[in-house]
């Protein structure tokens, strides 16, 4: 018998939590599940320290990819294993998972123990699962965060166009001029000598895309002990669009001679002129002018699907053994 405790994040979870807990329910009757829905940020570290304290096997993110990220300050470095399942804007961890909001699905990974560990990066004291970064991109996700708490209707509205409101508020920030930053670059991995970069944009990817479809770091992964850095360096808005467009079609700017990229697996930077909001799983995780990025190979386990499950025998509970 299984320990899991399953959390339903307010925003975007809360209002199908009995639906959806009833069905989880029904799969899960055997293990021991507690069911929460905190009512607040404090409410929510209290009760995540206590499952870790009180050796919990299993904790079930119910949300976005904030509420996983939430969920990750408290459970990172610990036995704990997270599934999650994805109710938020634009779920790009529980994409990379191979996980949708199919309870069947889910239930097959969690009953066939599909499990994989992934690296965590470490942002100064905070910790990111997918991407994040500083600049424009930052702008955007502040201000959507922004509006969802001070806008009445626009969780809804949210819902409704799902990972399209990031595109949506990237082409609103582009009306104004191009902001560019001055950042210092400190990495071993770094591919120029020169270590000041002035840029509209700088991305820190654990994944290939991010919003959905936005192709930011093809050959990245979350497994492999290091992350990408991009770095948009454009002077002109015009051809800052038509890269970032092709980004959002899913295709990759080979020749653009205006991005800066690398993998490693520390890098830090420094913004020269002013303070600066870092922003990671579309949350905003750092304000400063000094960001230290390192990666934690492999340290968070993870339930993920696994294409074989595809082919494996439909099953009921009364078949399978109970996980230990």
């Amino acid at each position: 018998m299984a320990k899991i405790s399953v959390y339903f994040n307010d925003a975007s979870s809360r209002s199908m939590s009995g639906k959806l807990g009833k069905k989880l329910e029904n799969y899960l009757y055997r293990h021991d599940i507690a069911f929460r829905s905190p009512e607040s940020l404090n409410e929510l570290h209290s009760s995540l320290a206590q499952d870790v304290n009180e050796e919990c096997e299993y904790i079930f993110s119910v949300g976005g990819d904030g509420t996983a990220n939430t969920i990750l300050q408290n459970i990172q470095g610990t036995n704990v294993k997270l599934m999650v399942i994805p109710t938020g804007t634009a779920n790009d961890f529980a994409s990379e998972l191979g996980l949708n909001l199919n309870v069947d699905r889910i239930m097959k990974v969690f009953l066939h123990k599909t499990y994989q560990n992934v690296d965590v990066l470490k942002v100064n004291d905070k910790y990111m699962l997918t991407n994040g970064g500083i600049g424009m991109t930052s702008n955007v996700a502040e201000k959507i965060n922004h509006d969802r708490k001070a806008i009445p209707g626009f969780k809804k509205l949210m819902k409704l166009t799902g990972s399209k409101i990031y595109p949506l508020y990237f082409g609103k920030e582009m009306i104004g001029p191009i902001k560019k930053y001055k950042l210092h670059i400190e990495s071993k991995d770094f591919p120029y000598l020169q270590k000041e970069v002035s840029a509209a944009i700088l991305m820190i990817n654990n994944q290939a895309k991010i919003g959905g479809n936005f192709l930011i770091a093809p050959e990245t992964k979350n497994n492999d002990g290091k992350f990408n850095v991009t770095i948009f360096t454009h002077d002109s808005k015009l051809e800052l669009m038509k890269c970032t467009i092709m980004m959002m079609q899913g295709k990759y700017p080979q020749n653009d001679p205006n991005i800066i990229s690398f993998e490693t697996n520390e890098v830090d930077i420094t913004a020269i002129d002013e303070d600066m909001t870092f922003f990671g799983d579309g949350e905003v995780l750092q304000k400063g002018r000094s960001f230290l990025i390192k990666n934690i190979p492999q340290s968070l386990n993870v339930c993920s699907y696994d294409n074989q499950l595809l082919y494996c025998n439909s099953f009921s509970l009364d078949n399978v053994e109970l996980m230990r």
